[in-house]
């Protein structure tokens, strides 16, 4: 039985060294959204939310 998991890939570099983390609170948003999941690529070194992650 084999078992695969997909891993999460940036965006816009593909590679696959990311971290996860709870976005917090941001000026230009306040509070809303401020648990959501958010990647940061160590690769590229950009950021953006759990729904924009490459999952393929």
């Amino acid at each position: 039985m084999t078992t695969e998991t997909n891993q999460a890939k940036c965006p816009y570099c593909g590679s696959s060294d990311l971290t996860k983390k709870k976005r917090g609170w941001t000026v230009t948003t306040g509070v809303f959204g401020m648990n959501k999941m958010q990647y940061q690529c160590h690769e590229c070194g950009k950021k953006f939310m759990e729904k924009k992650a490459d999952f393929s």
